[in-house]
């Protein structure tokens, strides 16, 4: 960590995240969101919220918060906007899940009195909170350069992230007050804008944010070279242009450029493939441990996503299928690698704050010892597995099916938020000559 401090604030992050995902996927299961059938009503705007916000960039802004500091080499600029940002993007999701409750009558679903202000207030708690992040990182960034290849990732998601959540408040505001926009104003955002918040959304900060992320942590936990290569700058820059290009074709109507954009985020994503294969392969660790094991099954949901992505480009796609390939890409490609590196993230954390400073001064466990691999390994199993069957579900149209999917997955996010706690908390017991002694059970 080169006397890099842990972040105060990261944990926090990831409990709410954790919870976040546990929310939606319980959402999906009751029935009262259902992609298939309205995917404009208020109880999906929820679901699809709690698993962009509450989940995806809730863990994506606790770990470039610890992380960030690690890419530079360098303290964080401010641990205290670190914990505004926490608030602002924990209160502003709460404002949002609740004002999408409580838009007017032409967004079916919602079941709180009509107060069109809330929506567009929590979005400006979530604009204000991604604000003060951009600051906080974009300083960290600054004292860096010049920049490695996955700090380049990460500025790039940065600037996508302040794009994606002004788009946003403005389709809130044309949800929840469509008389400030004319008809012709309210199509193009209901349409082409809401395409470009998603795209910006998911591919620019999301995608963009796990591919720099990975790259650094995957090459630190299988003790791999983290210098990749002309391989890796390609892997950036096409899919950096590519998402730009595909975000500005949707505003501005224009086809061919939207073609050239596909195209070049999905070579992009190959080489970024390539290079994460040529990375497992160079690695001098050679027992994977779980978060590097699993990782593997999402970066082959990615896979199947490239390949998915290039048929429906060429053979024109059912609605149903772009939502299956949107549900595999949120919660099988980002929210599994983000699962998997909990795994890892949360106990080296924890290891680092309480018993980095007693290395070499007496017994200390390994990072590995705080968790239970044999048996925390089915938990990921089952979600995974579960991402499957809800995938297969909504592109055969099947909602029972994908119902039953998502309280499987449920269950198995319950289940490693265990992990995660325990995790976080080792036990201690006091020894007989009263010096805290650390107990580590390797089931649990």
């Amino acid at each position: 960590m080169h006397g890099v401090r842990s972040s105060r604030w990261s944990m926090k992050y990831f409990a709410v995240a954790v919870a976040s995902l546990g929310l939606a996927e319980l959402l999906w299961a009751s029935g009262l969101a259902q992609p298939l059938g309205n995917i404009g009503s208020a109880w999906v705007l929820v679901g699809v919220h709690l698993t962009t916000i509450g989940f995806l960039t809730l863990v994506m802004m606790g770990a470039l918060h610890q992380f960030v500091p690690v890419l530079t080499e360098t303290e964080l600029a401010s641990q205290t906007w670190s914990g505004v940002t926490f608030w602002s993007l924990a209160v502003g999701l709460l404002g949002m899940v609740s004002g999408f409750l409580a838009l007017p009558g032409a967004v079916p679903g919602g079941i709180l009195p009509q107060v069109p202000w809330l929506l567009p207030v929590g979005g400006s708690l979530v604009i204000a909170g991604v604000i003060v992040a951009a600051i906080n990182l974009g300083t960290t960034l600054k004292r860096a350069w010049p920049w490695t290849l996955p700090t380049w990732f990460v500025a790039a998601s940065l600037v996508f992230l302040l794009i994606t959540v002004f788009a946003g408040l403005l389709l809130a505001l044309s949800l929840a007050m469509p008389g400030l926009f004319t008809s012709g104003q309210l199509q193009v955002m209901g349409g082409r804008g809401l395409a470009a918040h998603v795209i910006g959304g998911i591919g620019g900060w999301l995608t963009l944010t796990a591919m720099g992320v990975s790259y650094k942590l995957l090459a630190m936990f299988t003790l791999s070279d983290e210098r990749r290569g002309a391989w890796g700058w390609a892997a950036y820059l096409f899919t950096t242009f590519g998402i730009t290009a595909a975000w500005l074709a949707r505003w501005i109507g224009v086809n061919g450029l939207a073609d050239l954009g596909w195209a070049a985020i999905l070579i992009g994503l190959a080489m970024y493939l390539w290079d994460m294969a040529a990375l497992y392969r160079q690695r001098k660790r050679r027992k994977l441990e779980l978060n590097a094991r699993y990782a593997l099954v999402p970066l082959g949901f990615l896979g199947v996503l490239v390949l998915a992505a290039t048929v429906v480009r060429i053979g024109g796609a059912l609605t149903r299928l772009d939502i299956a390939l949107a549900f595999l890409a949120l919660y099988g490609w980002l929210g599994g690698l983000a699962l998997t590196q909990l795994y890892k993230i949360i106990p080296f954390l924890t290891w680092l704050s309480q018993f980095g400073s007693r290395l070499g001064k007496g017994r200390t466990p390994r990072v590995q010892d705080l968790v239970s691999e044999a048996r925390d390994r089915y938990a990921y199993a089952l979600y995974f597995a579960a991402i499957v069957l809800g995938t297969v579900c909504l592109g055969l149209g099947s909602s029972a099916g994908f119902r039953v999917a998502m309280l499987a997955a449920f269950v198995a996010t319950a289940d490693i938020a265990r992990a995660l706690y325990h995790g976080s908390h080792p036990e201690r017991e006091e020894s007989g000559s009263g010096t805290a002694a650390v107990l580590f059970r390797k089931a649990r």
